[in-house]
This record gives structure tokens, sequence and C-alpha cells, in this order.
């Protein structure tokens, strides 16, 4: 635990992974102030952005969401950590188990902090981009993948 408390999503980062920094606790005095159920509980997630260029156009694979949270709307690939794994490894693993596909490059790019209000959980989002995939998406129980070119992606569909 302790090594994962004292790493960073990346070697280039400035966020820590660790709870106690001072992020944390500005979002806890913040949460409080605003009278929002304290932060009881911070969750780590990731989330996989694929893209590819096809005809000279980029474009971002989405998958239509078949059940659990979100179930009826498109969203990146991604989930939950498995005890002991790595940021990167959960990243790889959720995408290859909800798309079928592994990347030939993938990049950390962003770590996103939300919470719904007044859940007293902070959801934490490790978010990778990547490209470079030996075949076409499939779908799985959880997700349906599709490809959309980038300026036609479906805000109002999305989650």
């Amino acid at each position: 635990m302790a090594a994962y408390a004292d790493a960073r999503a990346a070697a280039d980062s400035v966020l820590p992974l660790a709870t106690d920094a001072p992020l944390y606790d500005k979002i806890r005095r913040r949460t409080r102030e605003d009278g929002v159920e304290a932060i009881g509980s911070i969750k780590d997630y990731t989330l996989v952005e694929c893209f590819r260029t096809v005809n000279g156009k980029r474009q971002l694979l989405l998958g239509m969401k078949k059940r659990g949270f979100g179930v009826g709307k498109w969203n990146g690939f991604g989930g939950k950590f498995d005890a002991g794994e790595t940021v990167r490894d959960c990243a790889l693993r959720e995408l290859e188990e909800e798309s079928g596909l592994a990347p030939e490059r993938m990049e950390w790019r962003a770590q996103l902090l939300f919470t719904f209000r007044d859940s007293g959980k902070l959801m934490r989002v490790h978010v990778f981009a990547a490209e470079g995939f030996d075949g076409e998406p499939v779908e799985t129980e959880e997700m349906a993948p599709r490809w959309f070119d980038v300026d036609a992606i479906p805000y109002a569909e999305m989650w």
C-alpha cells in the first residue's frame, strides 16, 4: 500500500496518488463548507480513450453501456482496480475486457476528481489515450463499441 500511496500516475505527473496530499485537504474543506457530506472515501478508476485515423479523419472509440452504471449511454473504456493492480495495468485490462483491444501505445494524460453531490465519495479517474490497435473492437457483455469521427461525438448521449 505504501508504494501505491507514494506513487505518481505517471513519471512526469505532479498529481500524487497519496490521499493525504494538500489537494485532498482542500477538497475536504470545500466539501464541508458547501454543506455536502464530508468526503469519506476515495475510489480509483481508469478511463482509456482510444483514437485512430481513417482516411485522414481522427476517430474516437466509445462503447454503449449495456449494463450497470451508465446503461444506454456512450462512454470510454475503463473501470475499477483489482487488488494489487497498477494504474496502467488496470487501464489495459479494462480496455481488453470491454473491447477486446490491446493498444500498441498508451499514455497517461490526466487525473479527474469528482463526486456526486451528497455522496460522500470522491472518484479519482486516471485518464489514458491509446492508439495503434491490431484488429477491430468486439462487443462484450458490458459494451458495444463504435468508432466516431471526433467532429461527430454524440455528447448528448454520453454520461
